[in-house]
C-alpha cells in the first residue's frame, strides 16, 4: 500500500469515528506530527476525502473537517432512502438462496448486538455499528447492482460519522429537546424489533410491504425540528 493510501485510510478512519471532529483544521504540521506521512500524501488524500464531502477547502484557511448537523443528517438518510429503496426491490425480486441466508444470518448478529444508547463504550457502538450496516447491506446486495453498492456505501459512511458523533457524546446539538427527540429516534428505530418485519417481508417476496417498512425505518427522523449545526 502506498504512502497517500495509508494516509488516506488513517485520515478517512479519523473522520469517520469522529477523532476528527466537525471543522475542525487540517494544517500540514498537525497531520504531519498526527500520521507522520509528508505533505505530499497528505495532500492528495485530502484531495480525495474532499472528492467524498469529509473535508473541505476554504479560501485562505487550507482544510477542515466537513461541518455536521441534523439538516445535514436527514439530507443523507433522504438519498439512502431513494438507492436503499430500489436495491431492496432488486434483492426481493432476483435474490436466490443464498441472499436469504445472508440476510438471516445478518439477522441473527444484529439481534445480538449491543442495544443502542448515549455514551455507551465506544468498542461497543463499534459492535452494534458493523452489524446494522451487515444486516441492510445483506438485505439490499440480492440485485447485485453494483455502481448502486458503491454509491450506498458512500452514503452509509455519512449516516455512520453523523449518527457517532450523537451517540458518543463527541458533538451535541444546542437544542436540547430537538437533542433529546434525535436520540430518542435513534435508540427507537436501531432496535431488532425494527428490523425483523423488514426481513420477514423481504423474505416472504413482499415487496410493498418491505418498501413501507424500510421508509419507516430509515424516515423516523422527519417529524423533528429542525436542529442547528453539531459542535
Amino acid at each position: 500500500m502506498s504512502k497517500t493510501d495509508q494516509a488516506y485510510d488513517a485520515l478517512k478512519r479519523d473522520i469517520l469515528s469522529g477523532a476528527l471532529l466537525p471543522d475542525e483544521p487540517l494544517t500540514v504540521a498537525t497531520l504531519t506530527a498526527r500520521y507522520g506521512f509528508g505533505w505530499t500524501p497528505l495532500r492528495d488524500s485530502l484531495s480525495r476525502l474532499e472528492g467524498e464531502n469529509l473535508v473541505t477547502l476554504v479560501r485562505n484557511r487550507g482544510y477542515r473537517v466537513n461541518g455536521a448537523s441534523f439538516a445535514e443528517l436527514r439530507d443523507i438518510q433522504h438519498a439512502r432512502l431513494a438507492i436503499e429503496t430500489q436495491m431492496l426491490r432488486d434483492s426481493i425480486r432476483l435474490g436466490d438462496d443464498d441472499w436469504q441466508k445472508r440476510v438471516l444470518l445478518a439477522h441473527r448478529t444484529l439481534s445480538r448486538a449491543p442495544v443502542l444508547k448515549q455514551g455507551m463504550p465506544a468498542a461497543d457502538y463499534e459492535r452494534f455499528e458493523v452489524a446494522h450496516q451487515a444486516f441492510h447491506l445483506a438485505l439490499t446486495d440480492g440485485g447485485n447492482n453494483e455502481w448502486l453498492g458503491r454509491f450506498l456505501g458512500q452514503i452509509y459512511a455519512q449516516v455512520r460519522r453523523h449518527q457517532r458523533l450523537i451517540v458518543l457524546g463527541r458533538a451535541a446539538l444546542s437544542d436540547p429537546r430537538t437533542d433529546a427527540a434525535l436520540l430518542a429516534t435513534l435508540r427507537s428505530s436501531s432496535g431488532i424489533e425494527h428490523h425483523t418485519p423488514l426481513m420477514d417481508a423481504a423474505l416472504d417476496r413482499d415487496e410493498n410491504r418491505a418498501v413501507e417498512l424500510l421508509h419507516r425505518h430509515i424516515g423516523t427522523f422527519d417529524g423533528l425540528d429542525q436542529a442547528q449545526p453539531l459542535r
